[in-house]
């Protein structure tokens, strides 16, 4: 059996289309837990790992704007008032310092999710190829196996019509032996010896 080229699989552009496959329900029935190699453990948890990340990310950037718009909405209020309060003036500075701070922190988590479907798309790819390895493998191993099978098959057939011939012939030699002893014997005589024989 020839190997499957995973050279040639890796530059295939199609790979870069494929779903992500921790998030689809027939990957785990097609690669049931018994299949799992160790390579294929490392990269579904590899994959569902940078999944959670990039929903972590995600929730914190909305989190870190929703701060934000409430101190910048803080700052607003407080600078509509006419009063020179030392204390307001100090929460508006410490808004604004916090302000930036927010800016700073959804700059880094923009940029750290830049990064992460990338990440997300290798680590499925490889989730992919471990995957078709695995397949293939069992696959051709089980070609192999019904190849053997169909041997046994066809001979067992020859062996079988062969059989039923034999039977066929040796129910006829006797339906025709007992025909010709029942004709010269006669009824009586053979039922007695059907019952000697019987015993």
């Amino acid at each position: 059996m020839a190997e499957l080229d995973i050279e040639k699989l890796k530059g295939c552009a199609a790979i870069k289309q494929i779903p992500i496959l921790t998030l689809d329900e027939r990957w785990y029935h097609l690669i049931t837990d018994k299949l799992k190699t160790d390579e294929i453990r490392y990269w579904e948890k590899e994959l569902n790992d940078l999944l959670k990340k990039q929903g972590q990310i995600n929730n914190d950037i909305k989190e870190v704007k929703k701060i934000k718009s409430q101190l910048i909405k803080d700052v607003v209020d407080n600078m509509q008032d006419e009063d020179a309060d030392p204390k307001k003036t100090k929460v508006m500075e410490q808004n604004q310092r916090l302000i930036q701070e927010a800016k700073d922190k959804i700059n880094n988590l923009e940029d750290e999710a830049l990064d992460i479907p990338r990440a997300i798309v290798n680590a499925n790819e490889h989730l992919m190829i471990e995957t078709v390895k695995v397949c293939y493998d069992k696959i051709n191993n089980n070609k192999e196996d019904l190849e053997v099978l169909e041997k046994w098959i066809n001979a067992t057939r020859v062996k079988l019509k062969k059989n039923i011939l034999i039977k066929q012939d040796k129910e006829e030699v006797n339906n025709r032996m007992y025909t010709a002893m029942h004709d010269i014997l006669g009824p009586d005589v053979m039922k007695e010896l059907d019952r000697v024989n019987e015993e």
